[in-house]
């Protein structure tokens, strides 16, 4: 058997845990109703979609990954688009349809998916890409199926570090080999018990992408991100020592990205079928987007 497949077995299981429990799934059924500190985190990650849905209310989305109960679906939904959730694992996506929470969905493989050319104005992959054991063949074909672009929020890759960061790794490793200890490779244990390598990604590697196929733009927003145990069940109150300390290490990391020490852990990026309008434009940059218009290609 490929080493792909044997993946994509056990990402055909991934929530088996969640299933048998209740509390848990309790949790994801009302999870825009209740205000914890997961929903906080999650919602700076899913803002990124608010200037295409005020923008162009009723369009067609596509949800890759998103198969713990179509949370990013349903964010899109509240906003006035139109979402059909995907996964490989489609054990919960079959309660939410049953349970009223979601229309609809549909089995999908990311890297191979059964939809034309085109099918969806815009295709969202939410956290899910560096689980993927191909995600490049994922990106292409979110590209085949969007008309206009595709959006990915993403851990962020940590290579190139900083420079002062790289240099005090160096010593670091220098010292080890003094005494005799082994470097470890930047990525060791960097896999999960599901069975993948954790794919970060980097705006270099999607601005190749994107010149590849002649695209005209790319936008990105860096930003840092932090889990506790717990953010499930806490709410996000000014009182809450959980909270202060989530925002007081999301500060702390900001500070340490603007002195080269640090990147920032994770990362928005769009890549662009079609050139984003002025409006557009204007509002991904309001929300802290870099918005990079890309070289034609002069021999096609």
């Amino acid at each position: 058997m490929d080493f792909h497949q044997k993946s994509y077995d056990l990402h055909t299981k991934s929530y088996e845990k969640l299933v048998t429990d209740e509390d848990d799934l309790d949790l994801y059924r009302n999870w825009f109703d209740n205000d914890t500190i997961d929903l906080w985190r999650h919602r700076r990650m899913l803002e990124v979609l608010d200037p295409f849905l005020n923008q162009f209310p009723g369009s067609a989305w596509l949800t890759v990954g998103d198969g713990c109960y179509g949370t990013s679906s349903t964010y899109i939904s509240i906003h006035g688009g139109r979402s059909l959730p995907t996964d490989i694992d489609i054990s919960l996506l079959e309660r939410g349809k049953r349970e009223g929470i979601i229309d609809d969905f549909k089995y999908a493989n990311a890297e191979d998916l059964p939809f034309d050319d085109g099918s969806f104005d815009y295709v969202y992959c939410k956290e899910a890409f560096h689980h993927f054991p191909r995600p490049y063949l994922a990106v292409y074909e979110m590209l085949r199926c969007a008309r206009k672009a595709i959006i990915l929020t993403e851990p962020n890759d940590w290579v190139p570090s900083p420079i002062i960061r790289r240099i005090l790794q160096l010593v670091k490793n220098w010292g080890r080999s003094l005494l005799g200890k082994k470097i470890p490779h930047p990525d060791d244990n960097n896999y999960e018990p599901i069975g993948n390598y954790v794919y970060t990604i980097s705006i270099r590697e999607f601005q190749k992408i994107a010149l590849g196929l002649a695209l005209p733009a790319v936008a990105y927003k860096q930003f840092h991100d932090v889990y506790e145990e717990g953010v499930e069940h806490e709410m996000p109150t000014d009182d809450s020592p959980m909270f202060k300390r989530i925002k007081r290490k999301i500060k702390a990391n900001t500070l340490q990205k603007k002195l080269g020490l640090n990147n920032m852990n994770h990362i928005n990026i769009i890549i662009f079928k079609e050139s984003p309008s002025p409006e557009l434009r204007s509002d991904l940059q309001k929300k802290g987007f870099k918005v990079v218009d890309l070289p034609k290609n002069q021999f096609i």
